[in-house]
């Protein structure tokens, strides 16, 4: 198994089974961007703080496809005309400067700007990487990451605040510490009733990204309709469950996964009959960043 294989196996198991779905000319690429993107939140997340700085602030300092490709072998196997545009880079590396140097978002728009940096480029990545030109699809694109990393930081919550990160905004829940998170009862309750407005929040996101995948060439537009549609499901799953995050991650199980594997490709049947239209509000949050409908 190949090293961006087997980091998506264990990092990204969702999206592991919907690569199955992916056409053979398609998988190298969508893998070596996954990995170099896993690389780079290992960086961040597994390094003390000054070597994370140090390491992140080296690589930002000479973003060019040649230093990239020294520093990441995986993007060695994109040729030129799929390897990603550096202005993605550039908003990549933003977002994994703000985990650096974290601090609780204030709001939800500017929760919206992390997860457009971090989840949001990443599919922009993957239209270069499988080049996708069309720069309406683009826009869906950006909208399927934003949901995915928003189902995540709600998943997350108590690993999260077990690294000293609280992604629930100040707007809804105050400027609280981690641990406060983790043990005060009715600061629980709180981040409870507000999960459930962050995953609502997803759902416009993800019913945005839904109907455009369709649009999307035949060889990628499985994969990843699965892809969103696992990633809700494990929305819907917390929602349903009731669990508190401090009981830890939820996560869909095989049969559940089978399950919703099927349901989508007996709804992928449907017919394409009109060109997706993006509804520009939901980049209001992300005005003026690259490849953004504003």
């Amino acid at each position: 198994m190949s090293d961006s294989r087997q980091i998506i196996k264990q990092n990204g198991k969702s999206f592991y089974w919907a690569s199955k779905f992916l056409g053979k000319d398609y998988i190298d690429p969508i893998y070596s961007i996954y990995e170099m993107c896993r690389k780079l939140d290992d960086i961040v997340d597994e390094q003390s703080e000054e070597a994370a700085i140090k390491e992140i602030g080296l690589i930002k300092k000479d973003l060019t496809k040649e230093s990239l490709q020294k520093k990441f072998e995986s993007l060695k196997r994109l040729n030129d005309d799929q390897f990603p545009q550096i202005k993605y880079f550039e908003e990549f590396i933003l977002g994994q400067e703000r985990d650096i140097n974290f601090r609780q978002p204030k709001s939800i728009n500017e929760l919206l700007r992390y997860c457009y940096r971090v989840a949001g480029v990443v599919g922009l990545m993957v239209c270069d990487a499988v080049n996708i030109k069309d720069e309406n699809l683009k826009f869906f694109a950006i909208d399927l990451g934003i949901a995915m990393q928003l189902v995540n930081i709600v998943r997350d919550i108590q690993e999260d605040a077990l690294r000293g990160r609280v992604y629930i905004p100040e707007n809804l829940i105050g400027a609280v510490s981690a641990s406060d998170v983790l043990t005060k009862p009715d600061l629980i309750s709180k981040v409870e009733q507000e999960k459930l407005r962050i995953l609502d929040i997803a759902d416009k996101y993800f019913n945005s990204a839904n109907y455009a995948i369709k649009f999307l060439p035949k060889e990628v537009s499985m994969a990843f309709g699965l892809a969103s549609n696992l990633y809700q499901g494990i929305g819907k799953k917390i929602i349903k469950k009731e669990q508190p995050f401090t009981n830890g991650r939820v996560y869909l199980n095989g049969a559940e996964k089978l399950f919703h594997t099927l349901k989508f490709l007996l709804k992928s049947k449907k017919n394409k009959s009109y060109q997706p239209i993006h509804n520009n509000m939901l980049h209001l949050p992300i005005k003026n960043s690259p490849s953004t409908n504003n």
